[in-house]
């Protein structure tokens, strides 16, 4: 699992390809053959998982936003490190040292791994992979992971720079740049930065088989960000013609990896098919084919049963609580299990409005929300209401922070106090600045039936909202366009007042790249300006801090402080985390069953009928 993706409900389209589903019922048992008959070969071995949401098709991890293309990709690439039971990274295509000063990591890669397309795995792959992560026009969210590699930092900065500089789609913010560049400046500067940064030595190829990154600090997270990544072919990345463009590249849409799996058929809203790499190096699968099915969730329940489809609640494609006595009374031999979410659902807020920016109205709303309801209403009690930027599962997690119990009348209290009283229709309006405004808003989260938990709080977010005054509506819109209007990039202007969607983190709870004021996933606009610059600060500084350290206590006050300053002044309106329920057809056997998902070892899944 790679460092943050969305847990988010796509657009579901209703999975219409039934020459694909009844191709798609396994293996049946060879029928008998008299004497001097050839028997017939076996049927190849075919496991089709229900995915809520169609994938865009960019299969890149690190590059796509959507988990439902991670939840693909992960089976194509592979890292050079991977998580063991208890959560900690052992080695996968390499092995690993760390110095005694924590500033050097060294990677070893195993012999005998080879990309699908036979090319054999070298340090070349490695060293293209990171230099594609660190070029200016990286498409992925996730540099800032990286800022701790040597020179690093001083070549983000100048990176920054040179965005601020860089005019956008807000005019009136393009007003106020200082010195501003053309796109043709922005590209010299970037990337003679780029070059700069090169030459500093943070990655040093010692040969084929070795590799060493450096540090200009400790890195908590170092295994996380460069053991966890995954690993491109350099011939694939020498082939892109626009690195900002890569998603829609044939790196991304027809994707050599090292992985167990390869990309054979894309059909949008309908299904991904993937093929077993026979070369994998840690054995060809056993399941020759794996198909992701586009499904409507309002049908996953007949479709699961009637064996059209024989899994649910992979990745991020998470089976409905309600449903789930139903699949157990349908299917009574059903192989069900339920594990921790590292994840959680929210509302955010666009803190740029002056409506959000007074942490009374924030506050406000998270009383005003009965979220234990939501939880035991509409998840038949399988969650937890959430509090904090922490999955619960981590040890990261705080303790002892106000989880807002239901209470409309201390919501209420918190509006009079901060001036918002009830206009004559009962919203509530107050002047700001010489201009009035009212808590009056519309909040966005994705369509289709994909996740119905979220699309069946959206109504019950907003009736609660409006006991207190403030009148919120609820509107869907296509994922792929709520995304593209809400993430923060350079010079761009989020109209977007609110909308629900959620996280799916991993294990490493280091929360760089949300709440930086320049970062892609940082929608909500947590700034100084927002938030006022003690709060912002120090939670930059805590931030910083977490990484500073590979003691887990006392990373672990650190992240208390941390968690505390987002849970007092919220970002977000936290609302619910959902366990994972996880259903397999009695025919698969040998699935992962521990906290890091049934996928881990899908090379090892087989078919007995």
């Amino acid at each position: 699992m790679h460092k943050h993706r969305w847990r988010s409900a796509l657009v579901a389209g209703v999975l219409g390809f039934s020459l694909l589903l009844s191709a798609c019922g396994g293996t049946s048992p060879s029928a008998q053959t008299g004497p001097g008959e050839t028997p017939a070969p076996a049927e190849p071995k075919t496991v089709s998982i229900a995915q809520t949401t169609s994938p865009s098709g960019n299969f890149c991890p690190g590059v796509t936003t959507s988990a439902y293309d991670s939840d693909i990709g992960g089976l194509i690439f592979e890292s050079m490190l991977r998580l063991t039971p208890d959560l900690a990274y052992e080695p996968n295509m390499a092995d690993y040292t760390l110095d005694e000063q924590n500033l050097s990591l060294k990677f070893t890669l195993k012999d005998g791994i080879t990309f699908s397309d036979g090319t054999p795995l070298t340090t070349q792959d490695v060293l293209a992979t990171f230099y594609f992560i660190m070029d200016p026009k990286f498409p992925g969210p996730q540099q800032s992971n990286y800022e701790s590699l040597k020179g690093a930092k001083k070549y983000f900065d100048t990176l920054k720079d040179l965005n601020a500089r860089l005019p956008g789609e807000d005019e009136e913010a393009n007003k106020q740049i200082k010195n501003p560049i053309t796109q043709e400046e922005w590209n010299k500067l970037a990337y003679q930065a780029f070059e700069e940064w090169k030459q500093a030595g943070a990655i040093e190829v010692l040969n084929d088989k070795e590799i060493v990154f450096h540090f200009d600090e400790v890195y908590a997270p170092a295994l996380a960000a460069i053991g966890g990544a995954a690993i491109y072919s350099k011939k694939a990345l020498d082939a892109l013609q626009d690195v900002a463009n890569a998603g829609a590249e044939d790196l991304c849409r027809k994707p050599i990896g090292t992985g167990p799996y390869v990309l054979k058929q894309f059909q949008p809203d309908q299904f991904t098919e993937l093929t077993a790499n026979p070369n994998y190096f840690r054995g060809a699968p056993n399941i020759e084919t794996i198909i992701f099915k586009v499904v409507n969730q309002d049908a996953m329940v007949g479709l699961f049963t009637s064996g059209e489809v024989d899994a649910l609640g992979v990745g991020a494609s998470a089976v409905n609580p309600k449903d789930q006595p139903l699949i157990v009374q349908q299917m009574p031999d059903v192989q069900t299990w339920e594990l921790p979410d590292f994840g959680y659902q929210f509302m955010w807020l666009n803190l740029r409005n002056p409506i959000f920016q007074d942490v009374k109205v924030r506050q406000a709303m998270m009383y005003a929300i009965d979220r234990q309801g939501i939880v035991d209403e509409l998840l038949d009690g399988h969650g937890a209401v959430q509090s904090t930027i922490f999955a619960q599962a981590s040890w990261a997690n705080p303790e002892g922070l106000n989880t807002y119990p239901y209470d409309p009348e201390k919501a209420k209290q918190l509006l009079d106090e901060a001036g918002w009283l009830p206009d004559s229709d009962g919203v509530r309006a107050k002047v700001i600045n010489g201009k009035k405004y009212r808590l009056e808003f519309t909040f966005v989260y994705p369509g289709g039936s994909s996740n119905p938990v979220r699309q069946r709080s959206a109504p019950l977010i907003q009736d609660y909202l409006a006991k207190v005054g403030i009148k919120a509506t609820p509107e869907a819109m296509d994922f792929n366009t709520y995304i593209s209007k809400i993430l923060n990039k350079p010079g761009a202007k989020i109209e977007i007042d609110a909308g629900l969607l959620g996280w799916s983190l991993s294990v490493e709870p280091d929360p760089t790249g949300l709440f930086e004021a320049d970062a892609p996933y940082n929608f909500s606009g947590w700034s100084p300006e927002t938030v006022g610059k003690s709060i912002y600060d120090r939670s930059m500084e805590l931030t910083k801090e977490g990484l500073l350290t590979f003691d887990q206590a006392k990373r672990k006050q650190i992240y208390q402080e941390l968690g505390a300053i987002y849970n007092e002044y919220l970002p977000y309106i936290f609302l619910y985390t959902q366990t994972s329920i996880i259903d397999f057809n009695p025919k698969v056997k040998n699935v992962n069953r521990d906290i890091r998902g049934p996928t881990q070892n899908v090379h090892e899944w087989d078919i007995v009928q």
